[in-house]
């Protein structure tokens, strides 16, 4: 047991210090993001709405201060727009990619509650992936019925 927690020490140094999303460990994986049909395209102009909804656990390992956090994200964007159709893979990729930088930002700023990182995390996602994807909004889990998909690295 105690090998155990001296590598989650080590990992979670290592998962703040890293510059780079790609190849880390506890790397939040694009399959974490499932998009599902919620409002049907009609039309070739744009339209339709896709939904993921997915339970991300962060955890800051700390003597002093730890935290760990199950935040809530939903992500929800058309499934194309004047620009052209946004494809479920490049949906996913995008997410994953600004999870991976969110968590980052989130726990380096060390919030005292889980309220806090969550809150940090889904706004962080919201500013990365407005720039990313148009129309889309993250937000906690509104929509129902939405299969949800959970990540908790190991």
């Amino acid at each position: 047991m105690r090998l155990r927690s001296v590598l989650a020490v080590l990992l979670g140094w290592w998962v703040l210090g890293a510059g780079c999303a790609m190849g880390m460990a506890g790397a939040i994986p694009p399959a974490a993001f499932q998009f599902h049909r919620v409002v049907p395209q009609e039309g070739p102009e744009g339209g339709g709405w896709k939904v993921a909804q997915t339970s991300i656990t962060l955890t800051r390992v700390s003597q002093t201060q730890p935290v760990q956090a199950q935040c809530d994200v939903e992500v929800g964007l058309p499934m194309s727009t004047r620009l052209g159709a946004i494809p479920d893979l490049m949906a996913q990729e995008q997410t994953a990619l600004a999870a991976d930088q969110a968590a980052r930002f989130a726990l380096g700023k060390r919030p005292a509650t889980s309220a806090e990182l969550c809150g940090l995390f889904v706004e962080e996602m919201r500013r990365l992936l407005t720039a990313q994807l148009p129309g889309v909004r993250v937000r906690r889990f509104v929509e129902t019925g939405i299969p949800r998909t959970k990540f908790v690295p190991e």
